[in-house]
């Protein structure tokens, strides 16, 4: 089937962008039904994007009405047997309105000062009909002096925005920046690749581009060549911004500029890049086998999420560090924070990576005040996962590097089939024994302990303990102006035992008005072991708890490089 899409952007401020769809139905079909995705690839969560379509439309060529009722949340079909149309006008047009003032990776954002187009929250496909080579046609305000995408541009004139794609899934995967943004580029591996800034940065003496580049001629020879023709960096700088989603020629990237200006909010940028980067082999080509062909309407639920992104967790900073854009001790830095993080989780001791991954949908991306005491993210357990199984392989002479190898040629040869986990710990075993195998299987499918000290002294590393503790009372605090509110409680910790709530306003300690100046004060004064009265409102009904307070649990001080040659062959190997 064919299809010829449009996008209009008319009036920015009102966030809103006209779609026109038009194309030909098979003259013995009597409807046809079209969706709008329920979520985006690489992003798990139904995110029900219909919800921002309004004055939806259909007509023939000629301009005669179609019948459009909604079937389903999502999907809406348009019927020729309800009409007096002749049955040879085949033709149709769907014309709607899709309000776009969301400013992340996964939606779409129109304003005054640009237009940042995630192509799954405005484009329909046709139920039950591939859509070959659709086409897209842009239309944005004059004053607007750049559009950057990864689509082909197959533009005739300079004064039209056209573009083509092979199908519908290459075409929602390509997300589009038009404005005023600034525009660079360079070539890798004689392939062009654009890079797109909107937003402003506070002065800094990072080298984007340059960096960027080393990027992705680094990870680019590490796997071989590149599998694209072009590739695109649509970058927002915005305060308080941060994430990444991948596609299979571009990435979107939003991050806090004021990070920008020190060297470890840099490195953490940096591996963003190299992360949504790498997700161009990793994800977008190697993939789990539910993440592709895509059912945009229902979850893609899969147990594989930790290798699509626990190993890209693990290889974005190892690759940082590779290319010698990091240091050595600046790397250990990363991985402390990263342990200190997952030991500070309880859910680890609840939920395997296998239950995390499948449960993206309903844990990960929808986390609550209780998430941290019951689930764990495959994010980070996946990378600390992959980072322990590097070492174990490090014992046989093999590394990480191996695996993937392996896993790539894989997908050269059956591109168009997806990974099972049992490819995945075959691989492992192929390169490592069945010893390693049975290990990587028990961390991944159980919530059995890693004893990651054990292994990183294997590695030439050794953790560097700060055994001083602290008062503690368990519990996290939010503000809501000067009021002291329960954010979340730690399960087992002083307040979990006590009975105090997420939402709980402190009023309260020990007799003494508590505000946020106050409260924040009062935590120098804490003595362990001693009991506090905590008046508190829960459901505007004050009441009291009372509970001792507690010390804080051990964390890392740093990993210390006790064999550097040893260190350096297991993360680094030749």
């Amino acid at each position: 089937m064919w299809l010829r899409y449009k996008l209009v952007i008319e009036s920015p401020s009102t966030h809103q962008v006209r779609v026109i769809i038009e194309g030909k139905k098979e003259c013995n079909e009597k409807t046809l039904d079209f969706f709008l995705p329920r979520w985006s690839p690489g992003s798990y969560l139904i995110r029900e994007y219909s919800r921002h379509i309004s004055g939806l439309m259909g007509s023939t060529k000629n301009g005669e009405r179609l019948d459009i009722e909604q079937i389903d949340t999502s999907v809406f079909r348009m019927d020729w047997s309800k009409s007096d149309l002749k049955k040879t006008d085949d033709t149709f047009s769907l014309s709607y309105l899709v309000y776009c003032h969301e400013l992340t990776v996964r939606t779409s954002h129109v304003d005054d000062s640009h237009a940042f187009l995630h192509l799954p929250t405005l484009l329909m496909g046709v139920l039950n009909h591939p859509i070959e080579n659709p086409t897209i046609e842009i239309v944005f305000p004059p004053a607007w002096s750049h559009l950057t995408t990864a689509l082909k541009d197959i533009s005739e004139k300079r004064d039209i925005f056209l573009y083509e794609a092979p199908d519908y899934d290459d075409l929602i995967d390509s997300p589009i920046e038009i404005g005023c943004h600034i525009t660079d580029g360079f070539q890798s591996f004689g392939v062009d690749h654009h890079i797109a800034i909107y937003g402003a940065q506070l002065p800094h003496n990072h080298d984007i581009k340059g960096d960027t580049k080393k990027i992705v001629e680094h990870i680019g020879s590490f796997m071989g060549g590149l599998p694209y023709e072009k590739y695109v960096f649509i970058n927002h700088f915005s305060p308080g911004l941060f994430g990444g989603l991948e596609h299979k020629n571009s990435t979107a990237l939003q991050f806090c500029p004021t990070q920008l200006t020190s060297r470890k909010g840099y490195i953490n940028y940096l591996a963003l890049v190299a992360h949504e980067y790498f997700h161009t082999w990793n994800v977008k080509r190697i993939r789990p086998i539910e993440l592709g062909p895509f059912n945009y309407l229902k979850e893609a639920s899969s147990k594989l999420l930790w290798l699509a992104e626990g190993l890209t967790s693990l290889m974005d900073e190892l690759f940082v560090y590779r290319m010698g854009l990091i240091s050595l001790d600046e790397y250990l830095e990363m991985q402390k924070d990263n342990i200190n993080r997952y030991y500070a989780i309880p859910g680890r001791k609840f939920h395997s990576l296998d239950e995390s991954s499948y449960n993206a949908w309903i844990k990960l991306y929808r986390p609550d005040e209780n998430s941290n005491n019951s689930s764990i993210s495959y994010y980070l357990k996946g990378g600390i996962v992959f980072f322990a199984l590097n070492i174990l392989l490090s014992e046989k002479n093999k590394s990480i590097n191996d695996v993937l190898a392996l896993l790539w040629s894989d997908f050269l040869a059956h591109p168009e089939r997806g990974v099972v986990a049992d490819q995945v710990y075959k691989i492992i075993e192929e390169v490592g024994g069945s010893e390693i195998r049975e290990k990587f299987e028990i961390m991944t499918s159980t919530t059995e302990e890693i004893d990651l000290e054990s292994l990183c002294l294997k590695a030439g590393l050794r953790f560097d303990w700060d055994k001083s503790t602290t008062p503690w009372l368990g519990f996290d605090a939010d503000f809501q102006g000067d009021r002291v509110i329960v954010k979340a409680v730690i399960l087992d910790g002083p307040a979990y035992k006590a009975g105090l709530n997420a939402g709980d306003e402190i009023i309260a300690i020990n007799g003494m008005r508590t505000l946020k100046d106050r409260f924040n004060e009062f935590a120098k004064y804490l003595r362990v072991n001693e009991s506090y009265n905590f008046t508190i409102a829960r459901l505007s009904n004050l009441q009291n708890i009372s509970f001792n307070v507690g010390v804080t649990s051990p964390k890392l001080k740093g990993i210390a490089v006790s064999e550097r040659a040893v260190a350096e062959r297991v993360l680094n190997p030749k």
